[in-house]
């Protein structure tokens, strides 16, 4: 359950930031019919790198984190 509720976590923190891109809110727009926002000069293109890592790795880091954790709980409750 916790590992359910971490990954929708992950999911949502991902999608709150997406749409704060003005790349990601432009293509929505479009979507739903309303009119384009003209881009800006370079002022949305780091949140969009930023959002593009996050989506990129963050799957890798929720991987190793649990590896880690399950290695040290395996480390703390084997038998001496």
């Amino acid at each position: 359950m916790l590992l359910v509720m971490l990954i929708f976590a992950l999911m949502s923190a991902g999608m709150l930031y997406a749409s704060r891109v003005d790349a990601v809110q432009n293509e929505l727009r479009v979507i739903f019919g309303a009119d384009v926002v003209p881009a800006t000069g370079d002022q949305g293109r780091l949140p969009h790198l930023v959002f593009i890592l996050f989506t990129l790795t963050s799957p890798l880091i929720l991987a190793g984190l649990l590896s880690t954790g399950l290695g040290i709980y395996r480390h703390l409750i084997r038998p001496r």
